[in-house]
Order: C-alpha cells, then sequence, then structure tokens
C-alpha cells in the first residue's frame, strides 16, 4: 500500500545512441554524362552523326566529323584535362576536338598538305587546351619518341584502309582519291598480311603510351577486292588482343546518308553489298 507523501518514482528516459554519419563514398566516374545522354550513345547503331559543311570542304578523303570525335570523347573521358591521342592525325579532328573540349590533343600526321590544314583548324580554336596541343609532323611509329609511356587518356584513330584508296571506287563511281603516298604511309602496302603486321606494330606502341584502364577506340571498314572480302574489323581486333587489349565492344556507324550515288553492285550476275558503314572498335587496355 503506497504511503501517503512518498515520491512517485521517476521513469528513466532510454538514451538511444546514434552512430556517427558515415559520408558516403563518391561513385566512381567514367564519363560526365547525365542517365540521358549515356542511353544515347549506348545505342549500337549511330545514324546521326554528320559533317558540316566545313568539313566537307576540307578535301581530306577519309575523315571522321568532329561530332563523332566529340560523342567519344564524352563517353570515354573522365572529364576536363584529359590527354587525347590520334597516330594518324589527317586533318586534325581529332586533336582540334579535343581542344575544344578543355582535352590535350596529340596528333601524328605525316602528309604536309593535312598538317597544314590541321594546324591552321587548331590555331582557330579559343581555349588553354589548344595551346597545350600539337599536331607533330611524323610518322606514326614515331610515337615512342613523342609520348611518355602510359601518359594517354584517350585514343581515337582511323588507320589507312590498307591500299583500298588507289583502287576504283565501285560503289559511287567517284574518283580515287588517297592520301598522297607519302613515304611509310600504310595505304601503299600491297600485302593483307603485311598490312595488318604493321598495324599491330603501331598499335602495340599505342597500348605502352595508354594508362591503364584506358580505352582505344579505332575506325574501321570491312574491305572486298574483287571476289575477296576482307573483315578488316574483326582480323584487326583479333590481332590487337595478342598485343595486350581486350576487345570491349564495337558501334556501327551508319553512314548511309553520305551515299547518294550507289548503285547495284554485281547485278545481274552475282549479288554484292554495299558498305554504308563503318565499325568503332573498342578496345581497352585493362588496369593492373
Amino acid at each position: 500500500m503506497p504511503v501517503r507523501g512518498a515520491r512517485k518514482p521517476v521513469a528513466r528516459k532510454t538514451v538511444r545512441k546514434v552512430a556517427p554519419s558515415v559520408p558516403r563514398a563518391v561513385p566512381r566516374r567514367c564519363n560526365q554524362l547525365d542517365g540521358k545522354r549515356w542511353l544515347q550513345n549506348s545505342i549500337s547503331v549511330w545514324s546521326d552523326v554528320r559533317k558540316t559543311a566545313e568539313e566537307q570542304r576540307l578535301g581530306h578523303p577519309a575523315l571522321f566529323p568532329q561530332q563523332l570525335v566529340a560523342r567519344l570523347i564524352e563517353t570515354f573521358v573522365a572529364g576536363e584535362g584529359a590527354v587525347v591521342l590520334d597516330p594518324f592525325a589527317g586533318s586534325g579532328s581529332t586533336v582540334v576536338t579535343a581542344a575544344g573540349m578543355n582535352c590535350c590533343g596529340i596528333g601524328l600526321e605525316i602528309s604536309s598538305e593535312y598538317i597544314a590544314t590541321g594546324r591552321g583548324r587548331l590555331e582557330a580554336v579559343a581555349t588553354e587546351s589548344a595551346r597545350h596541343s600539337v599536331i607533330h609532323h611524323a610518322s606514326a611509329f614515331e610515337l615512342p619518341k613523342l609520348v611518355d609511356p602510359e601518359s594517354v587518356d584517350f585514343c581515337l584513330t582511323s588507320p589507312p584502309y590498307w591500299n583500298i584508296l588507289q583502287q576504283r571506287r565501285t560503289a559511287d563511281s567517284k574518283a580515287i582519291r588517297h592520301y598522297g603516298n607519302n613515304t611509310g604511309d600504310l595505304g601503299t602496302i600491297e600485302s593483307y598480311a603485311e598490312y595488318l603486321d604493321r598495324l599491330v606494330d603501331l598499335f602495340r606502341a599505342v597500348y605502352n603510351v595508354l594508362k591503364p584502364g584506358a580505352y582505344c577506340v579505332i575506325v574501321v571498314m570491312d574491305l572486298r577486292k574483287k571476289n575477296r572480302f576482307y573483315p578488316l574489323h574483326s582480323d584487326l581486333a583479333g590481332r590487337l588482343t595478342t598485343v595486350g587489349f581486350e576487345w570491349d565492344d564495337l558501334i556501327v556507324w551508319n553512314r548511309q546518308s553520305e551515299y547518294n550515288n550507289l548503285r547495284p553492285l554485281g547485278y545481274p550476275a552475282v549479288f554484292r553489298v554495299n558498305k554504308v558503314h563503318e565499325y568503332l572498335l573498342i578496345m581497352q587496355k585493362r588496369a593492373g
């Protein structure tokens, strides 16, 4: 029985211990794309890439548009300040676009004509990165002398497609246009096996200058000479795996909009395919 005047017991409050907050780890980003742009770039066929009027006037026989370069850089480069390499610089599209995106572009080119064109385009880029970008008048095989090992964040290039530019264009009957037949030009090699061997030698040097984990995207097209078909994209990619590259994936670049004079090849005796696409081989130097 409770005693009158006695104090009621005070209920003790339970004190919960709060664990110290742990900051969330910032997710590693391979690029700066938002989800919408990421999805668009991940589609395996790119049909919306176009050359500008200025690019069409340059006259390079195998120029790829800055729109293509920009899309690949934004996809495979983590951010500004990256080093982007093109050992077959041509008229400078890779270097010029990289500089415009605040990356440092490095190109190598053997043609005096295209060197002048590329350097002129680079001078017109008004970014700090353009001051540190360069197009060397040098063979792609001089790469080890010009670029330090494991210093490149991304490589984008398009080697000569064997000596196919020396051949008559049967698909659209346009005039023959080649790179100038300079000394050391891979486009003058007669043997397909020798041509592939030389490419492997070159991309071994590219592999050595890439940082671990970096990508190399190679723009190529399969070829045909008379009755023989040459699957250049798979032949090259397969050989590059012997260098150390991993064949990560590929994208089809649909260029049909550029072909306005196609004809029925082989008609009516033998069916032949009109090739209006190129491949973007996505090769990677694995980390570690």
